[in-house]
């Protein structure tokens, strides 16, 4: 009985449904290694050897343009205050132009690579910082490609290469410190990092309207404090700025203060440009249209159009997206946020400036397409890394032109800059290693944007004394040139590619275009015999074609009009560009009457120097002639 109840009951359990069991625990994630010990930050850091390999051929740490008004200050002025312009007299930014050069002043002058190397030393702690905090949102092959997505513009290469842009390289230091104190939640500190980026430059701005929203409070902690904090620093720089702006009159340069307006706001055409050069210069193109662009548009489109395919066909896609949507939100805003700053410097483009979106937009991007495949975020790196090396190198030497690619300074450009300060450079120093107070320096036949690039300050700070200066031939005064102790040209075809002028010679060269003016033409002819006797350097083209077509137009004036002509001829060939040999065949012609040669030479040397104001007054003359000549009577072939 008792086991036919046993039976039973066996019968009966193994019929009773099985109770139900508890869903087993998600797995959680896998505990983060520590930083250093992280293989994907050390592949991310890898691409800063692209960066450095694709930045060589350029005089690393070179001085060059605004970096010479902040070392005149460090040097010189008396006043380091941090409410003072620095020698600016455009921007507020002392942490830069009295910290940065106050501190580095004496490095910058005497070894400037190592400038580059505290550079890139601080593009890698970016990217160490920036990986830190991708990876607590994403995979960490995908947190590796959004750390790195700043190294792989070709215009991040200007942040190493040069002082000055330690604005904006302090501006994405200090930004992302600000951004991994946030993440941890240590409002202090956060702040500190913030300041200290409005303190380098102003459109920091737009990190201190992203920051609360990229806090992860502590327990106990408010996002409205964060808010109601970030403001207040935020308030205080600002009142400071326009305080310090106001009291010393600083302005925009290149003319940009006068097209600000609250018209500027809804301005379409500033938006278009913010917004196309910043997509542009994330892929590594020149604002200008590029060859071969297109295939760089459809390597996009395909990339995104692959994400897009898949989020409307699968939908693990989808909730990875929806999932990871904060992160790519804040990013997106802090990227869309720094493109507004551009617009107050519409139209004047530097791709240098699209870094710091960069920080924000390469988080968005790379968040999207992670969610959308593992690979697609790789893909897109596949394509910036050949866009990247596609991009021109340094410039092999200066030359007298210079590449437009639609930007006012790039890296090409300012790598073409920085060879131009230190060929100016070693000549002077070589050839003059030591001028007297108020000595004048002369450079003749620069190259493009040299006064851009070094101005009275540049000579100031190579010969450490606040008195010399450089004069322009095409400006100096009879008594400027008396102050001549050292003078160069600047040769395109030649190594080196300034040339030693004698400054005698050089005064000689003045005396004699007065004594010309005066018509002492012997007079004048013999100061320019004595002039090039003094030239010891022959390769210095320019001055001695220039002495030849002097000696070819005095020798015009005297009635000689054979050798005149066989001299400017002999000039020419010197010096094609030279003026004076071009004006006196013209005038040779022109007494010819042969009206075509004369038109000829002066439109050549037009070519040369628009709107010259002898060749354009000489050629109305030859025109004139021409129209009072009396026609020649056309042959009657009948008779």
């Amino acid at each position: 009985m008792s086991r036919g109840r046993g039976r039973a009951a066996r019968r009966a359990g193994s019929s009773a449904p099985a109770a139900p069991t508890a869903p087993a625990p998600a797995a959680a994630p896998a505990p983060l290694p520590p930083l250093l010990r992280d293989p994907w930050l050390w592949a991310a850091l890898s691409t800063l050897l692209l960066l450095v390999f694709r930045s060589l051929g350029t005089p690393f740490g070179e001085p060059v343009a605004d970096d010479f008004d902040h070392l005149h200050h460090a040097m010189f002025s008396r006043d380091h205050s941090w409410l003072g312009a620095g020698g600016s007299g455009s921007f507020w930014r002392p942490l830069v132009y009295e910290g940065y050069y106050g501190l580095l002043q004496g490095v910058i002058r005497t070894h400037p690579a190592w400038i580059t190397v505290l550079h890139v030393a601080l593009l890698a702690l970016v990217v160490a910082l920036a990986y830190d905090i991708a990876r607590r949102h994403l995979p960490r092959p995908a947190a590796a490609c959004a750390a790195d997505f700043l190294l792989l513009l070709e215009s991040t290469r200007a942040l190493i290469i040069v002082p000055v842009h330690f604005v904006d390289l302090g501006l994405i230091v200090f930004s992302v410190l600000a951004w991994r104190a946030a993440v941890a939640g240590r409002l202090i500190a956060s702040l500190a990092a913030l300041a200290a980026a409005l303190l380098c430059k102003e459109t920091g701005i737009a990190t201190a309207l992203v920051l609360p929203w990229l806090a992860e409070p502590r327990a106990g902690d408010s996002r409205r404090r964060w808010i109601v904090a970030t403001l207040a620093v935020t308030l205080v720089w600002a009142a400071l700025y326009i305080w310090v702006r106001t009291r010393l009159a600083l302005a925009l340069p290149r003319g940009l203060e006068a097209q600000l307006s609250p018209s500027m706001i809804v301005d379409a055409k500033r938006y278009a440009w913010a917004i196309a050069g910043t997509l542009r210069a994330l892929v590594s193109l020149p604002l200008r249209a590029a060859e071969n662009e297109w295939l760089v548009v459809v390597a996009s489109l395909l990339v995104f159009g692959a994400a897009a395919v898949r989020f409307a066909t699968y939908r693990g896609a989808r909730d990875r997206l929806a999932r990871d949507r904060g992160f790519a939100l804040s990013g997106l805003a802090w990227g869309v946020l720094a493109t507004g700053t551009l617009l107050t410097v519409y139209p004047v483009w530097s791709p240098e400036r699209v870094a710091y979106s960069s920080l924000g937009l390469g988080v968005a991007s790379v968040t999207l397409l992670a969610a959308a495949h593992p690979l697609l975020p790789w893909a897109l790196v596949a394509m910036r890394v050949l866009t990247f090396c596609m991009a021109p190198a340094a410039p092999a030497q200066v030359t007298r032109s210079v590449p437009d690619r639609g930007a006012f300074v790039d890296f090409e450009r300012l790598a073409r800059l920085q060879r131009l300060m230190v060929e100016a450079r070693t000549t002077l120093r070589r050839e003059f290693p030591v001028l007297p107070a108020h000595a004048g320096v002369a450079m003749l036949h620069p190259p493009f944007q040299a006064d851009y690039a070094a101005g009275d300050r540049a000579i100031q700070v190579w010969y450490a004394d606040s008195t010399v200066r450089w004069l322009r031939w095409d400006r100096m005064a009879a008594a400027e040139a008396r102050d001549l102790h050292g003078a160069m040209e600047f040769r395109e075809d030649t190594e080196p590619q300034f040339r030693r002028l004698e400054p005698e010679g050089l005064r000689l060269l003045f005396e004699a275009g007065t004594l010309q003016r005066e018509e002492k033409w012997a007079a004048s002819l013999d100061t320019l015999r004595r002039a090039d006797a003094l030239q010891r350097d022959r390769e210095a083209h320019h001055f001695l074609g220039r002495v030849a077509g002097l000696e070819s137009w005095c020798l015009g004036g005297m009635g000689r009009l054979a050798e005149a002509e066989s001299t400017a001829r002999q000039s020419l060939v010197i010096a094609p560009e030279n003026a004076d040999g071009h004006l006196t065949l013209a005038a040779i012609y022109n007494g010819r009457n042969e009206w075509a040669q004369a038109i000829a030479q002066l439109d050549t040397l037009q070519t040369w120097y628009p709107n010259y104001e002898a060749a354009v007054m000489m050629r109305q003359g030859v025109m004139e002639r021409m129209r009072a000549a009396p026609r020649a009577a056309t042959p009657n072939v009948f008779k």
